[in-house]
């Protein structure tokens, strides 16, 4: 298998795991916190991927309880300062991208970590790191067709699918998905996550929470991801 690919994570079971412990919700999402810096750094470490994507907060998550929001905003404070020191990060050239199709919700202090993450990393040319908090898939593809530059397009010449493309806030297609939480059958739900940017990724279930991931559980999809032919609809 040859060439550079993008590889996203949808971390479910984070509340699960804490409700079946007795434990809080946002204790379950401080423990997947450490499940996602984990994956971050694997992917990191690999030399095929090139591009990766985690999903941290959907705009439907907005709904949850005031109490849950708030420590779950402080996780993330805390997961952003993290990245801004760690060696990684500026050593590997990691570009972050910290992606939302609205951020009003969220807090001034978070909004400002993620402007200064992202503004730390923005030269850096070998990785990129693309983090969606407060996203949609739905909500990105409405905003890209109707961006200024778009909807003139459409109006004059019609759009084409690289004008969609180029008003995307993720743009590089997503090659491989992994999605995590126990259920009867695997899944491949998407939740949202990269609708468009998905529509040929190969998808691979990890039948645990997130919070019990682990980097042998990482290295066995990759594998499933090495065997699988990718036609690419073909």
């Amino acid at each position: 298998m040859n060439g550079k690919f993008h590889v996203g994570m949808i971390p479910d079971g984070n509340r699960r795991w804490a409700k079946e412990r007795g434990l809080k919700p946002w204790e379950g999402h401080q423990e997947g916190s450490k499940k996602a810096e984990l994956f971050i750094e694997w992917c990191i470490d690999h030399p095929d991927i090139d591009e990766i994507t985690a999903y941290g907060l959907s705009e439907e998550n907005f709904k949850r309880s005031p109490e849950e929001l708030e420590n779950l905003y402080n996780i993330y404070v805390e997961e952003l300062t993290r990245l801004l020191s760690k060696k990684k990060i500026h050593e590997g050239k990691v570009r972050v991208n910290i992606v939302s199709t609205d951020w009003r919700p969220l807090p001034p202090k978070l909004r400002l970590l993620m402007n200064r993450l992202k503004n730390e990393t923005m030269h850096y040319d070998r990785k990129a790191l693309n983090m969606l908090i407060g996203y949609t898939g739905q909500a990105e593809i409405l905003q890209a067709i109707s961006s200024p530059a778009n909807r003139i397009k459409n109006l004059l010449f019609g759009l084409r699918e690289r004008d969609l493309q180029m008003g995307l806030k993720v743009r590089n297609a997503c090659d491989f998905i992994i999605r995590t939480g126990t259920e009867e059958k695997e899944r491949e739900a998407k939740s949202g996550f990269l609708l468009w940017q998905s529509a040929y990724a190969e998808y691979y279930h990890i039948n645990k929470y997130f919070p019990e991931i682990t980097a042998a559980d990482l290295d066995e999809a990759w594998e499933y991801f090495k065997s699988t032919r990718r036609r690419k609809g073909l």
